[in-house]
């Protein structure tokens, strides 16, 4: 049971869904095929896809990898604010190294319950 084919009216061909696949919820590829054909690119869309940050070296999401470039990242905020140009620039660079502090104490805490729940 599932969907055999979505179809827009007054559009051109789009893909149709695999003929021999079964519409499985954990199928990503059918999810991401769905995703394309029931939502429309519209103008915010395609900006927002254009401006999200894209992980091309995905290494760096392992847990020790992250946590030291955020500091390394957090470190060099803090030396960049003094050499801010203007005061909406040292703003925004201020609030970009509270973030990753406060992103810190939240993984620290966060560990700290895992080892406390580990424990027992």
């Amino acid at each position: 049971m599932g969907l055999a084919s979505i179809e827009l009216a007054n559009e051109p061909e789009v893909s149709q869904l695999p003929d021999d696949s079964a519409l499985q919820p954990i199928d990503a590829a059918v999810e991401k095929q769905l995703e394309e054909m029931l939502q429309p690119m519209t103008f915010e869309r395609v900006m927002l896809d254009a401006l999200r940050p894209q992980v091309t070296d995905h290494s760096i999401l392992r847990p020790g990898a992250f946590h030291a470039l955020r500091d390394q990242i957090l470190h060099r905020l803090v030396d960049a604010f003094p050499h801010a140009p203007d005061q909406e620039a040292a703003n925004e660079v201020k609030a970009a190294a509270e973030f990753l502090h406060h992103l810190g104490e939240v993984h620290s805490l966060g560990e700290q319950y895992r080892y406390a729940l580990l424990k027992g």
